[in-house]
């Protein structure tokens, strides 16, 4: 919450819909549960009249006569009565920071009234960046896409602030050319182009490890997987189907704070390395979500945190060297690890390895359990699939993670806790065009789905090429379907070619074969609805010649693996069942391609280490990649 100040530009009449949200709770007999606090002021939200009805045609024309004036009041006042950023509200001061977000009604279909709202704010406040709704997100729900459209103005100033640093400090430094940024939906958008929409990149770290999992995922032959990055805050969970990761049309920043963007399908949840163990009131262990940081960090850090993490648990329990966190350059105190986690284990009458082997347990059920979330409640059995294990902790939990779930694959990528930024580099330039429809089989002509597609893929190519795509372009289709009466839907893949009504046909069995797989049954005989077209365009990932090196610039293969060798030791590493057992520790890159090691073993880099446990084997292929299986 350190963006702009928000005025909000919607219809008359419907200026609280921002405050009255939707009606669902996250607790449903959590009295004291309170709703998200939006990111605009209701004094900020304006209400212009006029008005389209449900098929776009005006039935009131827009009068813009107040408007001005309205949004001059907005810029002179407070940013909102009593309220300061640091209390949940919103910030921003008049005349800094202030962005408009525009949500009219039904401009998803017809975007006029919209349009006119933003050239009449530019020719009286041409400083002033305005966000459209139907241009950031153009779907059905007005709710959805008001808080779309709020989001991106509330991110505006700041981004547009990041892009302008940015592209100075290249052109100090004589960089020429053009440079990208990464989407949610994986994408590569020009610094130009994404400065438009800054909604489309909030999830674009998160979108980064999904696409370098993905990659990884592919290069073990692992088409079937879960990519796993567990941080230092929080772990991030991705399915991978077909080699490719899948994809959503909305996220929550919170609960009941919808954005309508297209993007990477991730579940997160606060599991880092930083996650610190506390004790409830009732008397029990939980780990997490709140999280040390960098700053103070972990107890083992030094630097003043008091509280046991998930990094001094592991300290704990011998899986990481005190001597070469970080390969050496910050050293680990295992006295003040062992400290805190005692002070935790008073309260619990257990000794400081018992908390901290109960705080590993608890953390890597939490993960198992986001895991289930992508796969066992979506219909998906992920025992046959592989964990992608990357972050600077998820090699460290991987193994223990898989057999909680019933996996017996981990995928472990050369410099795991870079992982999101080779996604970054490996990542293609993709366009969505989405709009939303509402059309039924028993009204919908061939003909006319055709044509809706034609404007789509005209629109996608449009914008691919704004982004400075060279290559060859792929085009994918789909519509978002659901029975009459439903509210939620599900993706139809739609052919390449010109849809007839062979092909319409078509694609109404697939999607009854669909729901059954995901439901047990279908209901034929009920109109089918189809809410929602998408078209995907992009140019293709570039060509990489090779995954990510083990070996430091400047420095020859040989030489470092000799060295690594020669710091191959052993010591004592508590796994659950087993407690302390003596463990073979060797260094990643003294592993050469074929190298096998059986469990119990430590393999440490500078930014990750991997735990072997007893009942596992790791296999180190040619590409760099660290193969873990569970042994018979």
């Amino acid at each position: 919450r350190r963006g702009g100040r928000v005025i909000y530009v919607t219809t008359q009449g419907f200026e609280d819909i921002p405050f009255i949200q939707r009606i669902n709770r996250k607790h449903h007999y959590d009295f004291h549960w309170r709703k998200p606090t939006p990111l605009v002021h209701r004094p900020d939200c304006i209400g212009v009249p006029g008005r389209l009805d449900e098929e776009g045609r005006e039935i009131e024309p827009l009068d813009l006569s107040g408007l001005a004036g309205r949004v001059a009041e907005c810029l002179a006042a407070p940013a909102g009565p009593g309220e300061a950023p640091g209390d949940g509200a919103p910030s921003g001061a008049p005349g800094k920071d202030v962005a408009v977000a525009v949500c009219t009604l039904f401009s998803y279909l017809n975007p006029v009234h919209e349009l006119e709202i933003r050239d009449e704010l530019r020719a009286r406040f041409p400083d002033l960046p305005v966000s459209l709704s139907h241009e950031i997100a153009p779907i059905w729900r007005e709710y959805e896409r008001g808080t779309t459209a709020q989001v991106d103005a509330f991110t505006k100033p700041l981004f547009e602030r990041y892009v302008d640093g940015v592209s100075q400090a290249l052109v100090e430094k004589k960089a020429a050319g053009r440079w990208a940024l990464l989407k949610s939906n994986g994408g590569h958008a020009l610094a130009e182009e994404a400065r438009r929409r800054p909604a489309h990149l909030l999830l674009s770290g998160i979108a980064g490890g999904a696409i370098g999992g993905a990659q990884m995922a592919r290069a073990a032959d692992a088409p079937e997987a879960v990519a796993l990055d567990m941080g230092g805050t929080s772990c991030d969970v991705c399915l991978i189907v077909g080699g490719e990761a899948l994809y959503a049309s909305d996220y929550e920043i919170e609960f009941g704070f919808p954005v309508s963007v297209p993007s990477v399908s991730t579940r997160t949840i606060g599991a880092g390395g930083g996650s610190i163990g506390w004790v409830d009131p009732g008397g029990f262990l939980q780990v997490g979500p709140q999280s040390a940081g960098a700053d103070p960090g972990p107890a083992c850090y030094g630097r003043g945190g008091t509280e046991p993490t998930i990094t001094d648990a592991d300290v704990a329990l011998g899986r990481l060297d005190p001597g070469f966190f970080l390969g050496g350059k910050l050293p680990l105190d295992p006295a003040l690890s062992h400290g805190a986690l005692g002070r935790v284990g008073a309260k619990l009458g257990l000794s400081a390895v018992e908390v901290a082997s109960a705080m590993v347990r608890v953390t890597n059920e939490n993960m198992a359990n986001a895991i289930r979330i992508v796969t066992v409640e979506q219909g998906i059995d992920p025992r046959g699939f592989a964990l992608i294990a990357f972050g600077g902790a998820g090699a460290t939990h991987g193994c223990e993670i898989a057999d909680a779930i019933g996996m017996r694959r981990v995928v472990v990528p050369p410099r795991p806790g870079l992982c999101s930024a080779f996604g970054a580099l490996a990542a293609d330039v993709r366009v969505d065009a989405i709009r939303s429809v509402y059309l039924t089989d028993k009204t919908t002509t061939a003909p006319q789905l055709d044509s809706l597609f034609g404007e789509l893929e005209a629109q996608a190519l449009a914008d691919l090429a704004a982004q400075g795509a060279t290559g060859t372009t792929v085009v994918r289709r789909s519509i978002a379907m659901r029975y009459q009466g439903q509210n939620y839907e599900q993706e139809v893949a739609v052919p390449d070619g010109t849809i007839d009504e062979d092909a319409l046909a078509a694609l109404y069995a697939d999607y009854g074969r669909l729901y059954e797989d995901f439901y047990g049954y279908r209901l034929d005989g009920i109109p089918i609805e189809l809410v929602r077209l998408q078209v995907v365009a992009d140019e293709g990932a570039p060509a990489l010649s090779s995954l990510p090196s083990e070996t430091h610039e400047g420095e020859t293969a040989g030489a470092v693996a000799a060295a690594a060798a020669a710091a191959a030791t052993s010591r004592d590493v508590h796994f659950p069942g087993h407690g302390f057992v003596p463990t073979r520790v060797v260094r990643r890159e003294s592993l050469a391609a074929g190298a096998r090691l059986d469990g119990p073993a430590i393999v440490e880099s500078m930014d990750s280490t991997v735990v072997v446990p007893p009942d596992w084997s790791l296999h180190a292929a040619p590409s760099g990649i660290l193969d873990l299986e569970k042994k018979a």
